[in-house]
């Protein structure tokens, strides 16, 4: 019988409620499996070392055990096939942390042995970008990397403010009445629950524009930022925006208030909207 590689790595379909930067299949990773000895002994040394934290094995096959990753993603362990496992280097398992330095003292503290990818014993690898990487075995084999955060890369906050800006650009562009600027921040996509309870897409984007365009007078309008939450490309927008038309003589003469949420996803072109909702305040 042909010897199996390291990794069972089970991708499924994920049904992600969100535009697709592409028409292809939706794929996103779901879990790892390993096929280990004793799921016993392999379960509690992911749970103690790397303190992952067990979860139910929706399969109730027994010699099966499930341990969750972050962002919802699993490494199953299962010791149910009993052909043997080919390991090498090359092929591992990889994983992120924000505090290498804890890592390095609980591997010492747990007197678990660690490597450079060269194997010169308890040393790291540090990376022409600066992440830094370390490799260990659990006890099957298997190869484990822990590496570093880059520092390179752009932070959670970094990217709020850069959707921030581009909605300060999304009024701009309605004050200067730049409607050919103003579609380029939309996905094709695009769908929205406007204020005027109509399900709309990205063909009538600009109607709101030369409806209220109608009203005489100069506009001006003032943002009030709420909160934004970003989870990986994909960014959701919640704030508040007051606006007021004025005649020659800088009167009032109309004035509103709405409550905007803009869903935002990073294409290959940049960041665009994909949902968006509004109502009066």
């Amino acid at each position: 019988m042909k010897k199996k590689s390291i990794f069972l790595l089970a991708i499924l379909f994920a049904g992600l409620l969100q535009a697709q930067d592409n028409s292809g299949l939706n794929l996103s990773i779901n879990h790892i499996a390993l096929s280990v000895k004793d799921v016993d002994r392999s379960a509690a040394f992911y749970k103690t070392v790397l303190l992952l934290p067990e979860i139910t094995n929706r399969t109730k096959i027994e010699g099966i055990r499930w341990v969750t990753l972050a962002d919802d993603r699993e490494l199953h362990l299962i010791s149910i096939l009993k052909e043997p496992v080919t390991i090498n280097k090359a092929v591992h398992l990889a994983l992120t942390t924000d505090n290498f330095d804890a890592v390095l003292k609980r591997l010492a503290d747990l007197k678990i042995t660690y490597s450079d990818w060269p194997g010169i014993p308890n040393t790291f690898t540090s990376r022409a970008d600066g992440v830094k990487q370390l490799y260990f075995q659990d006890p099957d084999g298997y190869w484990i990397e822990v590496n570093s955060v880059n520092d390179n890369l752009v932070s959670v906050e970094q990217i709020k403010n850069e959707i921030w800006q581009l909605e300060e650009n999304y009024w701009k562009y309605v004050k200067e009445k730049d409607y050919q600027s103003y579609i380029t921040l939309w996905d094709d996509r695009f769908i929205g629950y406007p204020s005027n309870n109509t399900i709309g897409n990205k063909d009538h984007i600009t109607d709101w524009m030369t409806e209220m365009y109608r009203q005489p007078g100069v506009f001006n309008y003032t943002l009030t930022r709420k909160v934004e939450n970003v989870f990986g490309d994909i960014a959701i927008v919640f704030y508040d925006v007051s606006h007021h038309f004025t005649n020659d003589k800088n009167e009032i003469v109309k004035k509103g208030s709405f409550k905007i949420i803009h869903t935002w996803k990073k294409m290959a072109k940049g960041w665009l909207i994909i949902g968006g909702m509004g109502a009066n305040k």
